[in-house]
């Protein structure tokens, strides 16, 4: 009977520990924690606070530090409806705050770029685009240590600017590292002449 006990008593232990062991695996230490900077693809929706009518939006954001700020810059695709269908859209900006841990707070100016035709993207190689609503907001950005970001942004037009205030919630995931100071390539001749060999 003893020696059942003892038994039952070392499988719950080894049961515990393996539970345990496998817990602290998956767990990510601060030293090992994804930098904040880099390239970030997210998605997500646009809600307007008046209507709530929803648009997605999906692109890139990239993050630089310095110290305990940041800079981002944006580079987004998102659509509006219209009477003659939807109008695709580019949103690109960039926005700057403060870094408390892995929490961003900050605020950003970003514009509106439309196709000047017709259901065309704006993206899309030799099409004349117009630049057109500016839009101020303050956001939150949460970066976990596995590199997830989740983005809060409350949106609200630029003096003069005809614009809905919406709320965009953005969620995505680290792709890249950043390339240089401020997120950009580093000058030519900052290269190493070695660096190729």
């Amino acid at each position: 009977m003893e020696s059942r006990f003892q038994l039952s008593h070392f499988g719950l232990a080894l049961v515990l520990a393996t539970a345990c062991d496998g817990a602290h695996d998956t767990a990510i230490s601060e030293a090992d924690a994804v930098p904040i900077a880099g390239l970030y693809e997210v998605s997500g929706t646009t809600i307007e606070t008046s209507t709530g009518s929803k648009r997605n939006i999906t692109g890139t954001v990239i993050l630089a530090e310095d110290g305990d700020e940041y800079t981002a810059t944006f580079h987004l695709a998102t659509s509006f409806d219209s009477a003659s269908g939807a109008i695709p859209a580019e949103v690109i900006g960039k926005g700057s705050g403060g870094i408390d841990g892995r929490e961003l707070r900050g605020t950003a100016e970003t514009q509106l770029v439309v196709s000047t035709v017709p259901g065309i993207d704006p993206a899309f190689a030799f099409i004349p685009r117009i630049t057109s609503t500016r839009i101020v907001s303050n956001s939150v950005t949460s970066v976990a240590a596995d590199g997830s970001v989740v983005i809060q942004i409350e949106n609200r037009p630029a003096a003069g600017e005809d614009y809905a205030p919406s709320r965009t919630t953005l969620r995505g995931i680290r792709i890249g590292a950043q390339l240089g100071a401020g997120g950009r390539l580093p000058p030519i001749a900052a290269i190493p002449t070695d660096a190729a060999e």
